[in-house]
């Protein structure tokens, strides 16, 4: 039996990225939707009061890395705009929210590494190169997942967080509804063989009224 959200939900998606040299580019499209965002805004910022404002960006320019666009009223068009490889994958909510409980801040993203550099070539045949120098290409994006914090996926500690952080973005959808559709698509790889292919991650929030006896740090 059908049953009705009674309330306004949301549900986001991690991980939109593409294949080397662009192959393989994911793009979901979500329809009736009220609203979307990802670190650094969206089409109307974070609602305030949402449980996940505490933990999003404005520094982290998400639109770097996702080109959101409207094909029809009330749909947006989600596509990746760079390349990731499977160790970039995120595997739980604190692998691309800031904050306490992931040991580090908004401002760590744009940390500097104390050896100057930030990334390295990665990927088939090293071919996924993002690499930052930052004194000539400046500190931006320059941050790394802490070494010491314990709920990061071991595998990102050390990592660089634009590597993982900036790939997502949540839709709010209305309240009343029992379904909806999503169209989830992936770009073509020429020449490549059948089996290689991208992950795709999906986990739902929802907004609640903040509790004004409560800190930030509490909620």
């Amino acid at each position: 039996v059908p049953v009705e959200v009674p309330h306004s939900f949301d549900f986001c998606f991690f991980d939109i990225d593409t294949g080397v040299d662009g192959v393989l580019s994911e793009s979901i499209e979500a329809c009736g939707i009220l609203d979307y965002f990802h670190h650094g805004g969206g089409e109307d910022g974070v609602p305030e009061g949402h449980a996940l404002s505490y933990y999003l960006c404005d520094n982290i320019k998400g639109d770097e890395y996702l080109e959101v666009t409207t094909p029809s009223a009330g749909c947006k068009l989600v596509t990746a705009l760079r390349e990731g490889i499977g160790s970039d994958n995120p595997v739980t909510w604190l692998d691309v929210l800031a904050g306490p409980s992931g040991g580090f801040t908004c401002e760590d993203y744009d940390l500097c590494p104390s050896n100057g550099v930030s990334g390295y070539a990665r990927g088939p045949s090293n071919a996924v190169v993002d690499i930052k120098t930052c004194a000539t290409d400046g500190s931006e994006g320059a941050g790394l997942f802490p070494q010491s914090s314990v709920n990061v996926t071991a595998r990102l500690r050390g990592e660089p967080m634009r590597y993982t952080m900036p790939k997502f973005v949540c839709f709010t959808y209305p309240a009343g509804l029992s379904s909806f559709e999503l169209t989830y698509h992936v770009g073509p790889n020429p020449g490549a063989p059948p089996y290689y292919g991208r992950n795709f991650f999906f986990s739902g929030a929802y907004i609640v009224a903040a509790d004004a006896s409560c800190t930030a740090s509490e909620r």
